[in-house]
């Protein structure tokens, strides 16, 4: 009885086509980790920030807050700082109504 596969997706069947779907993968994940690091340095060094203080993690924190600055110096943090501010003037104005709905009900 041959092997089946219940993917919805049809998979290669040779094994060159799984070498190129497998390149493919991981050209994906490295150009989204390089655009992210590039682009995202902000949150990155928010989350070193949060680490808790140690020797090892000391480095880490030091090392994501100049690429942080350096990213901002070269103005490479302005598209996700814009997103940013927008989003917390909408998630403002979906609590400010939360709030005045929530005043109206006990009224």
């Amino acid at each position: 009885m041959a092997h089946q596969d219940f993917s919805p997706i049809d998979l290669p069947s040779d094994a060159e086509d799984r070498h190129h779907a497998l390149l493919w993968t991981i050209e994906s994940i490295v150009i989204a980790t390089v655009l992210l690091a590039i682009f995202n340095a902000t949150s990155i060094a928010d989350w070193a920030d949060e680490l808790s203080p140690t020797p090892w993690t000391a480095p880490i924190v030091a090392t994501a807050d100049s690429w942080k600055n350096m990213t901002a110096n070269m103005g490479l943090s302005k598209p996700r700082d814009f997103l940013h501010q927008s989003w917390k003037k909408l998630e403002a104005i979906h609590f400010s109504d939360a709030d005045n709905s929530n005043t109206d009900q006990s009224e």
